[in-house]
């Protein structure tokens, strides 16, 4: 692994997104660093880019995303709290995946909180699987003369325990983990799942088999009772409305009885509910899924595989694959294999291969350094490197050959009839769920190699974005260089009022230099105006913000406090990104009234983001001010 100065590189992070100002709060995954900004468009996308180990950036999901890889991002984030930052916290993080979000992409969402933490175990539970048809099989055993009756009977009940059991708990997972998601207590979720699959309930799989001789139960002689061992809407449907019963319940009964009375009311009137109306309804509308998702993908021709294919990896940018999880699951449950896994595999495959070709033959530099890394993340089932910082990052071409190479790939999986034995690894990894069959996994290999190779060709003939075959320095060569500003010795006033100290701001995040020294200036009009020569470095949509560079000199002139929440309301900008600008130019009005009246104060702030690179600055100013006045002294 790379050595790097992770506390450098988290300086530059919470610069480069706005400072720490912008930054509510940070958390991290495997191989993103997720921070919920207050302003997304203070978030400098290319300078971010530019650090050291970061892969690519994207905001989703309420987060701004940064992609460092596995071994890089947990570092990174543990020298951004230290420098200050909080953690997020459970809700903020609910609270921000829902921002923006219409009704259904809200439950799809939820859908997903669901059933997400449920996939390790039937990742863990595939390999099991992959591994029992492996060393079970009759072909493999013949190599040392055996058969299956000569695997001692111990043996193989530890396998069926290890294979087996995930599946016949799986509604109390299922319970468990959605009364978690909807505000419920887990722990009566669970037990809830597991009244579910009771022994003393007719077993699922044995009532389903016309040989074992087990019927269910009938109620009234027209309600089948029996245990629902691999249900999944059943155990859902359950786990949502037993949370919302026991809310319901936890704000009516008396605190004194609440201890005993609300888990024996919830666990009783869900497991009648349960087993009476909700499992016999939809464990039938279940299988009716099962067999509409079964067809569609043997359609003639592996047209079922095409679509999917095709649409994966448009699907996976929406979120809407999560919905995928529990059509999965049913699948695993009901049949043991899994013919998704196989396209989802092969699209993974299909990504790292077009990845690779365009970091090969790009000429920019940063493709360049990110590209291999990214690829390699794909081949091990990690695709958001590869999808957000490289494919997707300079147009819609190579994503696009991407999409056809998936469709033809599903297509050919489902002719080859291609089926893994679990669920949550795709690409290398997910071929430990096809080692139960040599045909499957010959299949697997063949089909992973020509998809790979022919997304790299194509791509690299025919789909490399023409922005990374430019050098950095013939970019920069192009661009038109504005006049060079002179070093500003001495900032103006940035508008007309009373000058503020910096101790004095209304604001810690100034009030104590975190962003660089600074001063304040209490407006008496809604004018404001450059405080030097210098180019406009940047100009926040909610026009509250506007950063100017000039001779080595970043300054931020940061209008009100916490008036990102206007959202550019009652603001107008009267310069652009790029543009030169004289010093005592107008940069933007505001109105004093409406930001009175929305609560926040109108103090307007020049800070120097880089004062710690200067020999000094200092505030040179008091009483009231004109624009232009003398503000603050820079020595370089």
């Amino acid at each position: 692994m790379m050595n790097y100065d992770y506390a450098k590189i988290a300086k530059e992070v919470i610069q480069a997104v706005g400072g720490p100002e912008n930054i509510k709060s940070a958390a991290h995954c495997a191989t993103r660093l997720r921070l919920i900004v207050a302003d997304r468009s203070l978030a400098d996308d290319e300078k971010v880019g530019e650090i050291d180990a970061v892969k690519g950036t994207f905001f989703t999901a309420g987060q701004y995303q940064i992609i460092f890889g596995t071994g890089h991002v947990n570092r990174v984030y543990e020298q951004i709290t230290q420098l200050g930052i909080a953690e997020t916290t459970a809700s903020e993080a609910k609270e921000a995946k829902m921002d923006g979000k219409n009704q259904l992409q809200k439950a799809i969402r939820t859908f997903g909180d669901v059933f997400v933490p449920v996939i390790p175990a039937l990742v863990a539970t595939g390999l099991f699987l992959g591994l029992k048809g492996a060393l079970l099989n009759d072909n493999f055993l013949a190599l040392f003369g055996m058969t299956n009756a000569d695997i001692p009977h111990t043996f193989q009940v530890l396998v069926e325990v290890l294979s087996g059991t995930t599946f016949a708990f799986l509604p109390a997972i299922v319970c468990w983990s959605t009364f978690r998601v909807f505000g419920g207590s887990p722990v009566l979720g669970l037990i809830l799942g597991l009244m579910l699959v009771n022994g003393a309930l007719p077993n699922a799989y044995s009532v389903t088999d016309p040989s074992s001789g087990v019927t269910p139960l009938m109620l009234l002689g027209f309600i089948p009772i029996a245990g629902y061992q691999g249900s999944i809407l059943p155990a859902f449907v359950a786990g949502v409305i037993g949370s919302k019963l026991e809310k319901r319940l936890r704000k009516t009964v008396p605190a004194v009885f609440d201890f005993m009375i609300t888990p024996f009311l919830v666990l009783f009137i869900m497991l009648i509910l349960s087993l009476l109306v909700i499992g016999p309804l939809l464990h039938t509308l279940e299988n009716v899924l099962l067999v509409i998702v079964e067809y569609a993908l043997e359609l003639p021709l592996g047209i079922g595989g095409l679509i999917v294919g095709f649409f994966w990896s448009i699907i996976t940018l929406t979120g809407v694959h999560h919905i995928f999880n529990m059509l999965e699951i049913s699948l695993l449950a009901s049949t043991g294999f899994n013919p998704f896994n196989a396209i989802l595999c092969m699209c993974g495959f299909s990504s790292a291969g077009v990845c690779l070709a365009i970091s090969i033959k790009a000429k920019k530099k940063e493709i360049r350094a990110i590209g291999p890394s990214a690829t390699v993340s794909a081949l091990l089932g990690i695709g958001e490197p590869a999808l957000f910082g490289v494919i997707l990052r300079y147009g819609m071409k190579p994503f696009l050959l991407s999409c056809s190479i998936n469709g033809v790939a599903g297509m050919i999986a489902m002719l080859l009839g291609m089926k893994g034995t679990g669920n949550g690894i795709t690409t290398i990894p997910g071929m430990l769920l096809y080692i139960y069959s040599p045909s499957q996994l010959i299949m697997y290999i063949i089909l992973a190699l020509t998809v790979f190779i022919s997304a790299f060709c194509l791509c690299w003939f025919f789909a490399v974005p023409p922005e990374v075959m430019e050098t950095d320095a013939a970019k920069k060569k192009d661009l038109p260089k504005p006049a060079p500003a002179p070093f500003p010795d001495v900032l103006g006033a940035a508008a007309q009022g009373t000058f503020v100290p910096m101790e004095e701001i209304p604001d810690p995040t100034f009030s104590q230099g975190i962003l660089g020294a600074c001063c304040g200036i209490e407006p008496e009009t809604g004018k404001v105006y450059s405080p030097m020569d210098g180019t406009i470095s940047q100009l926040a949509d909610t026009l509250h913000a506007i950063g100017i560079e000039a001779a080595g000199v970043e300054l931020l002139i940061h209008v009100g406090i916490d008036t990102v929440s206007m959202k550019g309301d009652g603001f107008t900008s009267h310069v652009k990104e790029g543009q030169a600008v004289k010093k005592v130019d107008l940069l933007l009005t505001m109105d004093l009234e409406k930001i009175k009246a929305a609560g926040h104060p109108a103090t307007i702030m020049v800070i120097v983001t880089n004062s710690d690179d200067l020999a000094s600055a200092e505030a040179s100013a008091s009483g009231r001010l004109m624009p232009g006045d003398q503000l603050m002294r820079l020595k370089a």
